[in-house]
């Protein structure tokens, strides 16, 4: 087990300091608040690996305390429900994982559910990261294509000449190639 951090946000102090219990013994750091806004404030203090919050808490909606924490990628949220209606499940549907703890929380499950939850949570972070990787190398493969054949009608050049050309251009000015083929592309509309 990871010493991870979580955020627990009930507004039922006896359901809270019974599942922060639960979570200290099995030796995740746990940090509490009872209403939403307070969740928020802690969640965006200490950056925790999980936000568990009860959908009934006190304040800010949970749902809409949720958003914000998985908008901004501070964290992921593990709700906690009594109630499992249409509703709720498709409320869950818009947040990074689709898994919860129900009420009353099975102290035998907690755990499994948590590393589940942080599991996917990471996974999907880093297929998140290699997607932006991918569309910033399309992009800049993209602008440099448009400056190799600014270069090729400018300089009368084959493709491969004009390509030689910027990448020699790129080491000479110790420049990226995407970011040459932006200042070729921004000169060549100014006129």
């Amino acid at each position: 087990m990871k010493d991870y951090t979580i955020v627990v946000g009930d507004s039922d102090k006896k359901n809270r300091l019974s599942l922060v219990q639960l979570l200290n013994k099995n030796r995740y750091k746990v940090y509490e608040s009872s209403d939403g806004a307070g969740v928020l404030r802690l969640t965006r203090a200490i950056m925790p690996n999980l936000v568990i919050i009860d959908v009934n808490i006190c304040g800010l909606n949970a749902f809409d305390v949720a958003q914000i924490i998985e908008g901004d990628n501070i964290s992921t949220v593990l709700f906690m429900t009594d109630k499992r209606d249409k509703f709720f499940l498709e409320k869950l549907e818009n947040y990074k994982v689709f898994a919860y703890l129900s009420k009353p929380i099975n102290p035998y499950q907690v755990s499994h559910i948590i590393e589940f939850v942080i599991m996917n949570s990471d996974k999907m972070s880093r297929l998140n990261q290699k997607v932006e990787k991918l569309e910033n190398t399309i992009q800049a493969r993209k602008k440099i294509d448009i400056a190799k054949a600014i270069v090729m009608n400018k300089f009368n050049m084959t493709e491969d000449e004009a390509f030689k050309y910027m990448r020699k251009q790129s080491m000479d000015m110790c420049m990226s190639m995407d970011k040459l083929a932006l200042n070729i592309i921004k000169k060549n509309q100014k006129k």
